[in-house]
C-alpha cells in the first residue's frame, strides 16, 4: 500500500469527503442503531425495486441516472450543509486518510487475489478449470433456486454490514475458527 495510491484515492473523493466521513460513520456502526438504519434503508430500496419489477435495462438506466445526479449534486450540496473550512478539522482529515487506506487495502487484496488466480491458471490449468466449472455450476444452481433480486439484496446487505462487523470485532469473534481451518487446509495443501 503506497502513499501514492492513498493520495490518488483522496483526490478522487475530494468533493465527497464529508459524505465519505458520514457514510463511514454509518457503515462502521458508531451508534448501535446505525446497523438497523443500513439494513432498513437497503430493504426499503429493494422492496421498491421488487414492487416496481423494472426490466434490467430500465433498472440500469435508473441506477445510472441516480449516480449521475448524486455525482453532480453532492459536491454542491456539501458546501451548503458543511460551509467553510472551519467544518473540516484535522480529526476529519485523519479519518479520511484512514478510510482511503482501507479502500487501497481492499483494492490491493482484490488485485492480489486476481494475480493468484491467474498464477493458478498458469501452474495448474486442469485444477483451475475444474474449480471454476464447479463454482460456476453452484452459482447457476443457486440462481435457479433464488431470485436474482433476492441474491443481489443478500450480497449487498453482507457487503454493507462487513465494515461494522469488522470494526466491532464480531467477524474475528465468530469467524476466527473458520479462518484458522481454511489456513490449516491451505498450509496442508502447500506441503503436499
Amino acid at each position: 500500500m503506497s502513499g501514492g495510491d492513498v493520495a490518488s484515492v483522496k483526490r478522487n473523493v475530494e468533493g465527497w469527503r464529508e459524505m465519505v466521513i458520514l457514510a463511514d460513520t454509518v457503515l462502521s456502526w458508531e451508534k448501535d442503531w446505525y446497523a438497523a438504519v443500513t439494513s432498513g434503508t437497503l430493504s426499503v430500496l429493494f422492496l421498491f425495486v421488487w414492487n416496481q419489477d423494472p426490466t434490467m435495462v430500465t433498472l440500469l438506466a435508473l441506477l445510472g441516472l441516480v449516480v449521475t445526479i448524486l455525482d453532480f449534486a453532492i459536491p454542491r450540496l456539501q458546501d451548503k450543509f458543511f460551509p467553510g473550512p472551519d467544518s473540516w478539522t484535522a480529526e476529519k482529515e485523519k479519518r479520511l486518510e484512514l478510510i482511503c487506506q482501507e479502500v487501497v487495502f481492499v483494492q490491493t487484496g482484490i488485485s492480489r487475489l486476481m494475480e493468484r488466480l491467474s498464477g493458478f491458471k498458469e501452474s495448474s490449468p486442469v485444477m483451475y478449470m475444474t474449480g471454476v466449472t464447479i463454482s460456476l455450476y453452484i452459482i447457476a444452481y443457486i440462481g435457479t433456486v433464488f431470485s436474482g433480486i433476492f441474491l443481489s439484496y443478500l450480497i449487498l446487505l453482507i457487503a454493507l454490514m462487513m465494515p461494522g462487523l469488522h470494526r466491532r470485532g464480531l467477524l474475528k469473534k465468530y469467524c476466527a475458527s473458520t479462518i484458522l481451518k481454511i489456513g490449516e487446509f491451505v498450509k496442508a495443501k502447500k506441503l503436499e
